[in-house]
């Protein structure tokens, strides 16, 4: 496929399959986040056609977590990563549990400056612990890790979380949007969904199963390239399926009860995964 026009993620989370597009095979979001699509990001692009480093014109984001918002924001604001970077850089020599109680009695992230992205990112990388979804006002622990905090040694390091910000300070032309359903089809997209998978632990506002297939048809309508990423294939005649549970790079899954990975797309695939895999061996 050539340099697509627009590439959309309408359940952005992280936005890791934009970044390997936009910034190469090495380029990943700074902090983790359960259900993140950076160890299937090669595969995702291959099935599509596309490529690490190979870029779109522009980028469109819809997610609704106010933390990962803020932080897709940034990713379009060299400036603010950059500034973000020096803000935990300057936490070096705190201790990690006094800062990170002091960061989280702030409260949910207020704003998408760098102030706030970086104290949202200490907080997410010292346990996973994330913003209530539904009333902003508490910190809740809705299936992403440790509802306390887990010591300095599960904690990321200072050093290696401010570098991931410095090392994503490029640019990107990207819009950012809460709701999947603000955007409208855009003939000649690439449209990928990476949706709170059925039955099991949402990621805040939840996105039934009837509206992903909605969206699917809507966006097929528009003249879009559309891939769902699922636990299992979808319900969607005449649409093609590609299993891609063993591509995944990095650390495996073996906290969940989800281990597959499905693509359904609205095209044939560009490429699929032989018998036996074990075929990636770059992150």
């Amino acid at each position: 496929m050539n340099r697509p026009p627009v590439f959309v993620e309408l359940c952005a989370g992280l936005a890791a399959v934009s970044l390997r597009l936009q910034g190469g095979a090495y380029c990943r979001p700074p902090v983790s986040r359960m259900g993140n699509k950076a160890g299937y990001s090669r595969a995702i692009l291959a099935v599509l056609g596309l490529r690490a480093g190979q870029g779109a014109d522009r980028f469109v984001w819809c997610e609704p977590d106010a933390g990962c918002r803020a932080l897709l924001d940034a990713y379009t604001r060299p400036d603010v990563l950059r500034e973000a970077a020096g803000i935990i850089r300057g936490w070096a020599d705190e201790d990690p549990r006094e800062l990170w109680e002091r960061l989280r009695a702030l409260g949910p992230i207020g704003s998408a400056d760098a102030a706030e992205v970086a104290r949202w990112a200490r907080i997410v990388t010292g346990n996973r612990l994330t913003p209530d979804h539904h009333d902003g006002e508490q910190w809740t622990n809705p299936g992403h890790g440790g509802s306390t905090f887990g010591g300095a040694a599960f904690a990321t390091p200072i050093d290696p979380l401010a570098r991931a910000f410095e090392e994503l300070a490029g640019s990107a032309d990207a819009t950012v949007e809460r709701n999947a359903y603000n955007v409208a089809p855009i003939p000649g997209a690439v449209c990928f969904v990476d949706p709170p998978y059925q039955g099991t632990t949402g990621y805040g506002t939840e996105l039934p199963r009837a509206d992903v297939l909605d969206l699917a048809r809507r966006w097929d309508a528009a003249g879009a390239t559309v891939c769902i990423s699922e636990a299992e294939p979808l319900p969607l005649e005449g649409w093609h399926h590609v299993e891609i549970t063993g591509c995944r790079v990095g650390q495996k899954r073996t906290f969940s009860r989800q281990q597959a990975e499905w693509l359904t797309l609205n095209r044939a695939a560009a490429w699929k995964p032989a018998e036996q895999l074990g075929l990636f061996g770059e992150g």
